[in-house]
């Protein structure tokens, strides 16, 4: 019978297509080493790998058995952590998703001010866009996430963490420089420059556009708000951006402008009818009690 070692050993001489390479790593002798392969190989009734010399390539077979093995272990070591957490739920591991730009400053923050108080309790971070996110999380690959609310739905819960004020970020010498404030309605006629769906902030000017019915004259689209600063700062355009700490280094104007629903939202999502953790319920209160005041 299949023992669970042979998979983990399977797996090691298949990164490293070197047997005596693979028995180091594994602290083995290559004899035993050895063994281990031929015997999972005469299990499964065909041999996984093409020997030449003494570097082993995976044969068709052996591609095929190991995408399964990986995923094994994967689930093999989900479970030995869901066990953990249970036995010490002060010492498991949160799976949290956030969206790009949030990495800079918002997260290293909340995460050193959680260590701070829970030492143990260690983190698995995703940065993605609001869609991956929320796949993440659907999946059950992803505990938390840290998000806009464009797009949560019923499928979710949803935990408002606070608001920040967007401004309208201008290049040192544009004419709206020695201005207190800015109105919408003036970007129909200054090149704009935005971000692509993949940034999470884009839903939310977007948004703000769509309901004054603003149409700015876009003239790029990026990627990163790094890179909508570096843009801005050479000339190519204005644009609405967060004022954090990694975009005040660019040289920018930051002007107010003329409309209260010109923020960001951010929040904690998780999945609803998903059994949490101990960890992540000790996260959960946390963020509560954190972010109390906000909601």
């Amino acid at each position: 019978m299949m023992e669970w070692q042979q998979i983990e050993y399977f797996i090691a001489v298949a990164q490293l297509q070197h047997m005596t390479n693979a028995a180091k790593e594994l602290s083995l002798t290559q004899s035993a080493l050895s063994r281990s392969i031929s015997a999972l190989e005469k299990e499964l009734g065909v041999a996984l790998f093409e020997r030449s010399g003494r570097s082993l390539v995976l044969n068709r077979y052996g591609r095929i058995f190991l995408e399964r093995a990986k995923l094994a272990l994967m689930e093999i070591e989900k479970g030995k952590q869901e066990i953990t957490n249970l036995i010490n739920p002060s010492a498991g591991v949160i799976s949290l998703s956030f969206l790009h730009m949030l990495g800079a400053q918002l997260i290293p923050s909340l995460l050193n001010s959680f260590r701070e108080r829970y030492a143990d309790i260690r983190f698995e971070l995703h940065q993605s866009s609001n869609n991956e996110l929320l796949t993440l999380i659907s999946n059950n690959d992803c505990d938390f996430g840290i998000t806009t609310p464009e797009f949560v739905n019923d499928s979710f819960h949803w935990h408002l963490m606070g608001k920040s004020e967007l401004f309208l970020a201008t290049p040192l010498n544009h004419r709206w420089v020695n201005l207190s404030s800015v109105n919408l309605e003036e970007l129909r006629e200054v090149p704009y420059v935005g971000l692509k769906t993949s940034c999470g902030l884009s839903f939310t000017i977007n948004k703000l556009f769509e309901k004054k019915q603003i149409r700015p004259n876009t003239v790029f689209h990026a990627d990163e708000l790094d890179t909508v600063a570096g843009l801005v700062s050479a000339g190519f355009g204005v644009a609405i951006l967060p004022k954090t700490l990694g975009l005040q280094n660019h040289p920018l104007v930051w002007l107010k402008v003329d409309e209260p629903e010109c923020e960001l939202t951010l929040g904690v999502v998780w999945k609803k009818n998903k059994e949490l953790t101990p960890v992540s319920n000790i996260f959960l209160s946390f963020i509560r009690e954190k972010y109390s005041t906000e909601c």
